[in-house]
């Protein structure tokens, strides 16, 4: 599928835990945006995820690899690419991590979406004039899921690689906290 310019850029939290599920590329495919990293998430974050060792009892740490999705078109790194988009950034930095900050100071430049869990960068971003678009984690998981018509068993599977992989966890003031539970608390095996 031939995708326009980027529309959802990923802060690093909502990238971890989206390559958590082990169905990134098709979360990214069925998404009606085409999604975006900036450079510095990928380049200056530590982004690595947790699969729980079988034999030996320790963890294995799987470095995040957008490689092969960005070759795919799936993926854009974005960035900084002008004296606005950088002032935007320092001016978001005094505020926020710099990874949500120059995500923003794309997504505010490049009239971007902004995919984040953090609450401190939400409420920043919801505060500008006009307000920056957000979606969470959870809303691209939905997304996906009624998209493509996942089954239950297979959703469940990605959540729960997401909370072991990533340690994510959503909080009972996310707006589908009570999706997740439902899911979470399915029956195995439930189609």
């Amino acid at each position: 599928m031939e995708r326009g310019p980027a529309s959802l850029i990923l802060d690093a939290s909502c990238l971890l835990n989206l390559y958590a599920t082990d169905r990134f590329g098709d979360i990214a495919a069925s998404l009606r945006e085409q999604v975006a990293v900036a450079d510095y998430v990928l380049e200056e974050e530590a982004l690595f995820i947790r699969r729980e060792a079988l034999a030996d009892g320790e963890d294995e740490q799987i470095v995040v690899d957008l490689s092969p999705f960005v070759s795919e078109g799936l993926v854009e790194v974005m960035r900084l690419a002008s004296p606005d988009e950088e002032a935007t950034f320092v001016a978001l930095a005094a505020m926020i991590d710099d990874g949500e900050a120059l995500t923003a100071a794309l997504a505010v430049h490049r009239a971007c979406s902004v995919a984040t869990d953090d609450r401190k960068a939400r409420r920043v971003l919801s505060e500008r004039v006009p307000p920056v678009p957000l979606v969470s984690t959870l809303d691209l998981v939905a997304q996906w899921a009624e998209t493509m018509s996942v089954p239950l068993v297979e959703l469940r599977t990605a959540l729960e690689r997401m909370r072991s992989g990533a340690s994510y966890v959503p909080g009972p003031r996310d707006p589908r906290y009570r999706w997740w539970l439902e899911v979470m608390q399915s029956p195995p095996g439930t189609p």
